[in-house]
């Protein structure tokens, strides 16, 4: 790899997007449901923390009433 493509990658994976950005993305077309319901208006996330969200979510606990 040469040296501008990595910082071609680096900045692609540091742009951030707002919720409404990433629910319409091609890339979470099957898990706009799920990031609707967890990230927040008017705040911006990058695909490695939109990711992190996910799965801290699906890795939790259920709490039984």
């Amino acid at each position: 790899m040469t040296e501008n493509s990595k910082k071609r990658d680096n900045a692609a994976n540091s742009s951030r997007y707002t919720k409404k950005q990433l629910i319409c993305s091609e890339r979470y077309c099957n898990q706009s449901d799920l990031l609707c319901a967890l990230l927040e208006n008017g705040k911006t996330y990058t695909f490695a923390e939109a990711d992190e969200i996910m799965i801290r979510f699906k890795k939790g606990k259920v709490k039984v009433c």
